[in-house]
């Protein structure tokens, strides 16, 4: 941990490059089977666009053990980094070939199912996902995944897509991210459907903060400010997303300064959350007399934070097109993604 935290502070701090690869060549040298060590001296030279080097790393870390993994060619989340970084270098049949290989040797680990599924044709990732939940019946994600696909495109299918999702409940009750997967795709086509749905939701995740944000995103504008007491009535203390949801409410109100408030008081509870940082960018641009210094204090902010998590923020972050861009480039496109969402 030492030798990773030295690196970084070369690195992000000094910006010192040399100086954090001078580091972590040492603690290679000290820690040879450390996946972490490994992994941290791949990033330093993908994000700073050597990638022959860090190809070089990858594929040397494919063919040795680790610590933990005796007898196996390198990890699984080696195995994962390598197929994402290729994806990234706009090498897709490379990517695919080495996330099947790494899913043969860690079939448990349910992102390389993914990314063989996100890098195939439709009927190909549809057989993908069959096998890939026959082995990790319990990864929510996997199941989501195999849903969308079904209610993707114009031909989409909510009655297959939903038979998906029920069975998923049977695999891993109380999963938050299941119940709202099938509420967003039930609103798709009726808010009514989806509303009745939430509730039979919030009977089994009664203190799941995304599950209520929602709730009030769904209710007709006349009763969504007692579904906002609610929700910070049963919703677990300082929830992010029940708290973006609040703010929301006083910017359709033009309650200006109290949406300011409850954003700040998102970021404050979870920093880490980056749709609450881009709400609250969209919240500043969209004034009726933007202020540089609020967006560019947002910015500043969100910089620091460093924020990895959010239902859009990943969704931005991990689109291959934006791979490399920075915290700030991602701020702005996970606003893009949130004009396309319901707004209130």
């Amino acid at each position: 941990v030492l030798w990773l935290m030295a690196a970084k502070e070369k690195w992000t701090r000094q910006n010192d490059v040399a100086g954090a690869r001078v580091i972590l060549e040492e603690a290679f040298a000290a820690n040879a089977h450390s996946e972490a060590i490994v992994l941290a001296a791949v990033k330093l030279e993908s994000e700073t666009r050597q990638d022959a080097r860090a190809l070089a790393l990858l594929e040397r870390a494919r063919a040795s053990e680790f610590a933990g993994h005796a007898g196996t060619r390198g990890t699984a989340r080696v195995w994962m980094k390598s197929a994402v970084l290729m994806r990234q270098l706009g090498r897709p049949a490379d990517a695919l070939a080495v996330a099947r290989e790494g899913g043969a040797l860690f079939p448990n680990f349910y992102k390389l199912w993914l990314v063989q599924a996100q890098l195939q044709p439709p009927q190909d990732a549809r057989q993908t996902l069959s096998r890939a939940l026959k082995a990790c019946p319990r990864a929510p994600e996997l199941w989501i995944s195999a849903a969308r696909l079904e209610f993707a495109g114009p031909q989409r299918n909510l009655a297959r897509a939903r038979a998906i999702l029920e069975r998923a409940r049977v695999y891993v009750p109380r999963s938050p991210v299941l119940w709202l997967e099938a509420v967003l795709m039930e609103a798709e086509e009726s808010d009514s459907v989806a509303r009745a749905l939430l509730a039979r939701a919030l009977q089994e995740c009664p203190h799941a903060g995304v599950l209520w944000a929602t709730a009030i995103v769904l209710e007709p504008r006349a009763q969504r400010k007692a579904r906002s007491v609610d929700a910070l009535k049963h919703a677990e203390a300082h929830d992010p997303e029940v708290t973006v949801a609040v703010a929301r409410l006083f910017w359709a109100e033009h309650r200006v300064e109290k949406a300011r408030a409850w954003f700040e008081r998102a970021v404050r509870a979870d920093p880490d959350y980056g749709d609450a940082w881009a709400w609250w960018l969209r919240f500043e641009r969209e004034q009726r007399e933007p202020d540089s210094s609020s967006i560019a204090a947002v910015e500043e902010a969100c910089g620091r934070a460093e924020p990895r998590h959010g239902r859009y923020w990943q969704r931005a972050a991990k689109d291959p097109d934006n791979a490399w861009l920075p915290v700030g480039e991602i701020l702005h496109k996970t606003a893009e993604l949130l004009a396309t969402t319901r707004q209130l």
